[in-house]
């Protein structure tokens, strides 16, 4: 069977309509169109539901899924390593990170690898740390930057963040050293990412605190402003925490709280992936 069917195929179902996978390939619409219906000639079942939404898997594509993208995984893998016996590093390389005020200093750092790497065709997302690693599981991204987690993918350690409680200047523990961990539970609590397993969340879990939410959002920069209103406290990591917030107390937790952020990726990652955690390791 042809591998680029089933590339478009993917395309299709992970950007959700016929037209966003002709968007970033080189087919029309009409052309994917036609390519996935010899596809689904040729497996003898349909394999997508098509609708004025877009497109979504069929049961039986939803059954074959891991195996194709292991299968594109694995052509990859081998397309990469022929390049790199012919003396070329070729690919592409798909990065993820949960730290969106890591964007800057990513970017620059992948401006530097793709001028090493030309050849490398680099994208990046952002997604919370528990979509992102299971988005590598899956394969649908090579690489995650992300906290250390207790999967099975290879972990490459980049750097300590401590986790800080944000109170408003107005609170009575402003002027305190640290913010008791167990006053989350007391506390009016702004839930940053609602349900999204955060590194927050996860710490919050792991000492069986149930916050006292208040207040939900998914825009860390208007929790900022919640916190500065005196509206309730929240807990981020330390590398999110906005610059030059006057009305904003940043606290230590007590006991203090610190994580490990890193890469993560496969078992076996693809030769640009494995450039890439090189790449970083010694520019870090």
């Amino acid at each position: 069977m042809n591998i680029e069917k089933w590339q478009l195929l993917l395309k299709a179902i992970d950007t959700g309509s016929l037209s966003a996978a002709a968007s970033q390939t080189n087919y029309t619409t009409s052309g994917i169109s036609r390519i996935i219906a010899t596809l689904e000639e040729e497996v003898g079942f349909p394999l997508l539901v098509r609708n004025y939404r877009g497109v979504t898997p069929t049961k039986e594509c939803e059954a074959l899924l891991p195996d194709i993208r292991n299968l594109i995984h694995a052509e990859e893998l081998l397309s990469q390593q022929v390049a790199q016996l012919n003396g070329l590093e070729i690919g592409s390389l798909t990065i993820g990170t949960a730290y969106s005020s890591s964007y800057p200093i990513l970017t620059k750092r992948v401006v530097k690898f793709v001028k090493r790497y030309p050849n490398i065709k680099v994208s990046i997302l952002w997604g919370y740390n528990s979509e992102l690693r299971q988005a590598v599981l899956e394969r649908k991204i090579d690489v995650c930057i992300v906290s250390k987690g207790e999967d099975d993918l290879l972990w490459f350690p980049l750097q300590e963040d401590r986790m800080i409680a944000l109170v408003s200047s107005q609170h009575p523990l402003a002027c305190a050293k640290v913010f008791p961990i167990r006053l989350f539970a007391s506390e009016p609590y702004i839930d940053i990412y609602n349900n999204s397993g955060t590194d927050s969340s996860v710490l919050l879990q792991r000492f069986n605190i149930e916050p006292n939410t208040k207040f939900t959002t998914s825009d860390r920069y208007a929790a900022h402003e919640m916190v500065g209103a005196g509206l309730g406290v929240t807990l981020i990591n330390e590398t999110l925490l906005l610059p030059s917030q006057q009305n904003i107390r940043a606290l230590p937790l007590d006991p203090p709280q610190t994580l490990e952020i890193g890469m993560a990726c496969l078992t076996h990652p693809t030769l640009a992936t494995r450039r890439f955690i090189e790449f970083m390791q010694e520019d870090s």
